[in-house]
């Protein structure tokens, strides 16, 4: 499965929900399926972005989707703990899982020598999870999360096959659009 393809995915049931997507590639991807005043993309900030959804998640009520990637969560493993001891039913985080760190030369992961972040969410008591590796299996469990209380894990195994062009990102503007349109506190 490509990422770009489960994006659309993502993008295709998400309605108004607001997306926080991982540094890199996944904020390209997002960015160029098209711009939402809810996407709250992380340039700069690898390792963070399932931190921000967690952060945006505990002051909402609505469903917050954390678009992240294994080598990030990897950087900030105390991200999982957290959500796993908070629990906030409406965050679904999506780990598009390449096995390796893209962002700093492709380098394999720990996810490519064995380590299963399913596994390790499990371990950290997050109630819901699950490892896709296709488009079908991806949309019919994002549904589900979609539907359902939380917190969901989800870890999509993909395959990289290019980038596309760097998205021309301002975050001041990335901010005041998502802060415009953001529900919060809870």
């Amino acid at each position: 499965m490509r990422r770009l393809d489960a994006t659309g995915i993502v993008l295709k049931h998400i309605g108004d929900s607001a997306i926080v997507s991982n540094l890199g590639p996944t904020t390209d991807e997002v960015w160029h399926s098209g711009l939402r005043a809810r996407n709250f993309y992380t340039y700069g900030a690898m390792a963070l972005c399932s931190s921000l959804a967690l952060g945006m998640a505990l002051v909402t009520k609505e469903k917050v989707v954390s678009l992240d990637g294994d080598g990030s969560l990897l950087m900030n493993m105390g991200t999982i703990a957290t959500i796993g001891r908070e629990r906030p039913g409406n965050l679904i985080v999506v780990v598009w899982d390449n096995e390796e760190w893209g962002q700093t030369g492709h380098q394999p992961s720990h996810t490519a020598m064995g380590t299963d972040l399913e596994q390790v969410a499990q371990a950290c008591s997050i109630p819901k999870t699950a490892t896709v590796s296709t488009e079908e299996d991806f949309e019919a469990v994002f549904q589900t999360a979609l539907a359902s209380d939380g917190p969901w894990f989800i870890v999509a195994n993909i395959q990289e096959t290019g980038y596309l062009p760097v998205a021309p990102i301002e975050p001041e503007m990335t901010v005041y659009r998502f802060r415009e349109t953001f529900v919060g506190p809870a």
